[in-house]
């Protein structure tokens, strides 16, 4: 009769535990797969999307008329609005003021430095509150934002020279996957002079 206990083999808790080592290895190498796809949206798409937005509101904000658009708001014509809400305070035009953050403004303010300083935009990069002009804030949905654009314009005085505006916008991306290193923010910077 055969000894079975010198018989060589794999037994069955070997075996599990060595399932057990593998398994846990493929959930390490998935959460890493998932963090590099979490963080090639935030970083890939959704800062390309929000730089392009920021660009695009400081190129309306320097398209603005230095002489019309730096007047007592109450002034300005309605072209210096670059919010797309007709609300009393939201023509602000170039005069100093606004906000870019730290705290983000993901509803639309009837009060406060934000007021004239911050518009919405929808997934697509569409300026809220869609098509037509709203007349308050009430008119903007918080589930439509997906990305808030703050800006905050500051008067440069220098040494002899033309006035200057410098102005500042921050695009916070708010429909991007968070992670442990928050959101996207973009922040983009220009100066402008009176040419006057």
């Amino acid at each position: 009769m055969r000894n079975l206990l010198k018989e060589n083999g794999v037994t069955l808790i070997e075996t599990l535990i060595a399932v057990l080592i593998a398994v846990i290895g493929l959930f390490g190498i998935g959460g890493l797969i998932f963090q590099g796809t979490v963080t090639n949206k935030n970083q890939g798409t959704e800062v390309t999307r929000a730089t392009i937005y920021a660009q695009d509101k400081i190129e309306k904000l320097l398209s603005l008329d230095f002489t019309s658009c730096t007047q007592t708001a109450s002034l300005q014509p309605a072209s210096c609005n670059t919010t797309n809400i007709n609300a009393t305070g939201w023509t602000q035009g170039l005069l100093a003021g606004g906000a870019i953050g730290p705290s983000i403004q993901a509803t639309c303010p009837t009060s406060g430095a934000s007021v004239g300083y911050v518009d919405f935009l929808d997934s697509n990069g569409i300026q809220l509150p869609g098509a037509t002009a709203a007349t308050g804030c009430s008119q903007i949905v918080p589930s439509a934002v997906s990305y808030v654009r703050m800006w905050q314009i500051t008067d440069v005085s220098p040494t002899g020279g033309p006035a200057l505006k410098q102005i500042s916008v921050a695009v916070y991306s708010q429909s991007a996957v968070n992670s442990g290193s928050g959101k996207p923010i973009v922040v983009l910077t220009s100066l402008l002079s009176n040419p006057n």
